[in-house]
């Protein structure tokens, strides 16, 4: 699988480039060790999940390890909040996320399904960072951050506005690159 390298310090991912990435991990996943069961883990990386799961036509299941709640920093480590199911036991599991950034929270949710008995685990996500760990496929590397279509714009009293966690993001792009000039 071919990875892109992306120079710029915050691009915004496309539907198409997902649904590219999305169908290259399939095949090369299916080609590798016919995975039986896709693990997402929620929330982000929910959605390749189910366009992967869907793609290879087997169930797919999540996992909820995060250091939010709500949207803000609650832990300085990644936890379990909602583990696998019971159904991994026995199957080799694709565990999909949509980003890599230290590769933490790839690692508890695969000591997840090994815990529950997975035979199996291979990891993939749309992107990883390009200082991080790498999952076994992903279609991006990067220094810089990855904005996803599905959460680029959020609702916010009745109005479509900017991710503020990517508003945040760009603004203190912004802001270094003035202290450069």
């Amino acid at each position: 699988m071919e990875v892109k390298y992306v120079l710029e310090q915050a691009y915004k991912m496309s539907w198409e480039e997902v649904d590219e990435v999305c169908r290259a991990i399939a095949v090369e996943a299916d080609r590798s060790f016919g995975p039986e069961v896709v693990v997402g883990i929620a929330k982000g990386g929910l959605i390749p999940a189910a366009i992967i799961a869907s793609l290879l036509r087997i169930e797919v299941l999540s996992c909820v390890v995060s250091r939010r709640h709500r949207g803000e920093i609650v832990s300085d480590r990644p936890r379990v909040l909602a583990t696998v199911s019971d159904k991994v036991a026995g199957h080799r599991v694709l565990l999909v996320d949509e980003m890599v950034l230290t590769g933490e929270t790839m690692r508890i949710a695969s000591i997840e399904c090994s815990r529950k008995k997975a035979r199996t685990v291979k990891t993939a996500s749309l992107w990883a960072r390009d200082d991080s760990w790498k999952p076994n496929w992903y279609g991006f590397e990067t220094s810089g951050h990855i904005m996803f279509p599905w959460d680029y714009e959020i609702l916010s009293r009745g109005r479509f506005i900017l991710n503020p966690s990517y508003s945040e993001y760009l603004d203190s792009l912004e802001m270094m690159d003035r202290w450069r000039s």
